[in-house]
Order: structure tokens, then C-alpha cells, then sequence
């Protein structure tokens, strides 16, 4: 019997246009119904995931929880005060945003605990992606002053080359990201964490808190950054878009894509028999 189905939302849970399919919604509320918690985890902020759910039905979230930040908070669903968070230093912040001001190419997001997101150096490409389905503020100036007592969760480069991405992670000095925990997601960004905090630590916590064993917990994926959480589940799912990393580790690769609505092989797979 599986208790919790924890899923990545972009390129996984939602469609390439950011709609959730119907095959998505009809699986959850089949689930909910032999009582089977949905739990979106997310790199993004909680209030982000919230509206990109808003027109689920009601019950395929009520009395249910979301993982946001990668990990780094968990919040109940209807309640904007996490249960569980973890912040990064201004400082460290900081460190990395200087380096990409001398780098010239890449942009930045910069994620408040609150929820607020902060772009930096986002191309009309980048801000195009976002439009619809996050909320972003940005600005200008080489300067994050402005954040110094601004409680921080996480942040992220963007570039729309992947492969550029990994080479600079190669080549920054280790000093860049001591105590931090990094990953890539959605083909375009280098995500920044405080160390430890990743989507299976968030998955973990939240077992713990439902007193779930991690054996009755299900999770969905596409990308690098839900790799720990896929290996964490009972059972880890990639959509038939996932990237090779996240192939590699899962228990079940799944024919559907993200467009197709993979919660219906899920069901059908795991849940019903």
C-alpha cells in the first residue's frame, strides 16, 4: 500500500505549456479516494506551486502538504508559514552573485523564504519560460545590498545551455559553494541550497512527520535536482522526458511524458492493483 505520491512539478507534473493534463487530475482524485496523499515537490517557492494548482479540485490537495525550495521548506496546504525551512547566507549569496556579475553570460534567481523571487540578468527567453507560471521581480545593478537582512532560501543561474552550465560548475572554485548543496533542473539552471537540503531530505522529513514509512511513499520525477528524491521513495518514477541522470536511478520509467499526464500510469501501475 503507498500512503504518498511526492511528484516534481515542471516537465513532470505539468504539461511543456505549464497545464496540468486531465489524466493528472482524474489519477489524484482516484488516489485521494483510497487515500493517497498528493504531494507537489518543487525547486520553486510554495506560493508559486499554489498557483500553478489553482484549478485542481479542492480535494486532490486538502489535508495534503507541498515540498518547495528543493527541499528547504514544507508547508501545509493553505497555511504560508512553512513547517520545516532552511535558509542560505546573505553572504554566500552574495559570493555568487559577484561571480556571475564578473561572468558577464549567465543570469540569477534569487528565492526569499517568503516566497518573493528576485531575476538578475534574464534574457527576453528566460523571462518568457517563467511568464504564466512563476512570479519574478526583476533588477538591475551589480549590487544584492538590498537583500542583506532579507531572510534567503536558495538561488540559481540560468543559461539555456546545460552543458555550459556543467562546465562552469567545473571550473568556479570550490570556495564558491562550501556548505552549499547543488543540483540542475529544467535543462537551464545550476540551483544553490543550504547543504543538505534536497527534495529526498524534504521527502524524508515529511514521512517522518506523517509517520509514513519511506517503503509507502512514491515519487516522480524528470531531472537532476529530483534524483535524491526518486532514490529516497519506495518507489522512484521518471516521466519518458527525463533526463539520463534521472533515467539512471529510477525504479520505473514511465511510457507517458509530462503532456501525457504520467499520474495515470502511476495509478494504474502502483495504486489500483
Amino acid at each position: 500500500m503507498y500512503r504518498i505520491v511526492a511528484t516534481d512539478m515542471d516537465e513532470t507534473f505539468l504539461a511543456a505549456d505549464h497545464s496540468v493534463p486531465q489524466a493528472n487530475v482524474d489519477a489524484i482524485l482516484a488516489m485521494r479516494e483510497r487515500g493517497v496523499l498528493f504531494v507537489p515537490a518543487s525547486g520553486r517557492a510554495y506560493g508559486s506551486i499554489m498557483s500553478s494548482l489553482r484549478d485542481l479540485p479542492a480535494e486532490c490537495l486538502e489535508g495534503s502538504y507541498v515540498i518547495s525550495y528543493n527541499g528547504g521548506c514544507i508547508n501545509r496546504v493553505g497555511q504560508d508559514e512553512p513547517l520545516l525551512s532552511h535558509r542560505i547566507s546573505f553572504e554566500t549569496v552574495k559570493r555568487l552573485f559577484d561571480f556571475a556579475v564578473d561572468a558577464g553570460e549567465i543570469g540569477m534567481h534569487i528565492y526569499t523564504v517568503d516566497g518573493y523571487v528576485w531575476g538578475w540578468n534574464l534574457t527576453d527567453s528566460e523571462q518568457g519560460y517563467l511568464a504564466g507560471h512563476m512570479d519574478i521581480e526583476v533588477f538591475e545593478g551589480d549590487s544584492i545590498e538590498f537583500l542583506r537582512d532579507v531572510p534567503l532560501a536558495k538561488c540559481l543561474y540560468v543559461y539555456e545551455d546545460l552543458d555550459l552550465l556543467h562546465e562552469l560548475a567545473l571550473a568556479m572554485d570550490p570556495a564558491l559553494t562550501e556548505g552549499l548543496s547543488t543540483t540542475f533542473s529544467s535543462g537551464r539552471y545550476y540551483e544553490f541550497n543550504p547543504t543538505g537540503v534536497d527534495k529526498g531530505a524534504g521527502l524524508r522529513a515529511l514521512a517522518e512527520m506523517l509517520e509514513v514509512p519511506l517503503e509507502q511513499t512514491i515519487a516522480c520525477g524528470d531531472s537532476a535536482n529530483d534524483i535524491a528524491m526518486i532514490e529516497a521513495a519506495g518507489v522512484g518514477v521518471v516521466v519518458s522526458n527525463a533526463s539520463p541522470d534521472a533515467v539512471a536511478v529510477a525504479d520505473y520509467v514511465a511510457k507517458s511524458s509530462c503532456s501525457d499526464g504520467v499520474f495515470a500510469e502511476v495509478y494504474e501501475r502502483f495504486i489500483r492493483p
